[in-house]
């Protein structure tokens, strides 16, 4: 019985530190292995400090052309996995604080937006217990993603920048990934994850300078090709692709669509326990004219418990 405790144990952290079970917030992808299969009882909070530098404003999709915008904010993020009728629901919450700067603007300080999402097995994940999660030959999964951005980040409309957005936003996406390996902690693990998104906003009732200001979906897809060097050591090669998210002011076009190619790779290594640091480095390499520019660096550190 206490060999079983143990494995589970290890099971456990395994899966957390190879998933890293963290979702980018105000940064610009979601991570690799982020939405890999989890064992049920698996829960983790995870630190994110994220430095940002280029055209882009927090909220998701939303760029502001010759205009340089500093972005550094922590983030905290809480997630579980629960068994729902033989499936795996992870439900998280990301509370994000922090600062944003922009070229000849007052800074705009406190919390971001908060999120409220989960995600859900569909294919090729069913719920397991820590014990079954160990002895899983991982191959193609499926799974489906919500999330809600709330308003509740710093806004003023005196400012053309801010941290909050003053809208709800609604995101759905379909992770897929597939894995080769006997089991997720195979020390040899390979995996090539692909995840499309398209994200809604509603309007903003109170922008800066104006009265309204309404915003296009966002169509995002990110892919990410991830090799263990050990059973919690990790590199991952990743790339992401983003098109639309153009606001309208009082019905005008602003001609500020999202449409750019990043590329970047991300690390993971072993911490104090079962805990993990992961690094991950990103930047545009392809645009439009208008389009979303500059770079990203996120540090997590995930906790599980």
């Amino acid at each position: 019985m206490r060999l079983l405790f143990r494995d589970g144990v290890k099971a456990i952290a395994a899966a957390i530190a190879l998933s890293g079970l963290g979702v980018a917030a105000h940064a610009q992808d979601d991570g690799a292995r982020v939405y890999q299969l989890a064992p049920v009882g698996a829960q983790n909070v995870t630190a994110f400090l994220v430095n940002k530098r280029g055209n882009e404003r927090p909220e998701p999709g939303s760029i502001s052309p010759g205009t340089e915008i500093d972005t550094d904010i922590l983030v905290l993020r809480y997630a579980r996995t629960f068994d729902l009728a033989g499936r795996p629901l992870t439900p998280f919450v990301i509370v994000p604080t922090g600062e944003v700067r922009s070229t000849g603007a007052p800074r705009s300080t406190g919390f971001g937006d908060m999120q409220i999402g989960a995600s859900i097995g569909l294919i090729g994940a069913p719920a397991l217990s820590p014990q079954a999660f160990a002895a899983f030959k991982p191959g193609f999964g499926l799974g489906l993603l919500g999330r809600v951005y709330f308003p509740s980040g710093a806004y003023s409309a005196t400012k053309p920048v801010n941290l909050g957005s003053n809208r709800v936003s609604y995101q759905l996406g379909l992770p897929m990934v597939y894995a080769a390996g006997r089991s997720y902690r195979d020390p040899a693990l390979t995996s090539f994850e692909v995840l499309p998104t398209l994200t809604f906003y509603q309007a903003n009732r109170d922008p800066f300078g104006a009265d309204r200001s309404a915003k296009d979906p966002l169509f995002s897809v990110e892919a990410h090709l991830t090799r263990n060097l050990s059973r919690r050591v990790w590199l991952s090669a990743d790339m992401l692709y983003r098109l639309g998210g153009e606001t309208k002011t009082d019905g005008a076009r602003d001609h500020n669509g999202t449409h750019g190619w990043s590329a970047g790779g991300s690390v993971a290594f072993p911490l104090v326990s079962a805990s993990s640091l992961i690094f991950t480095y990103e930047h545009v390499i392809e645009r439009s004219d208008d389009g979303p520019d500059g770079w990203f660096f996120r540090t997590a550190l995930v906790a599980p418990f």
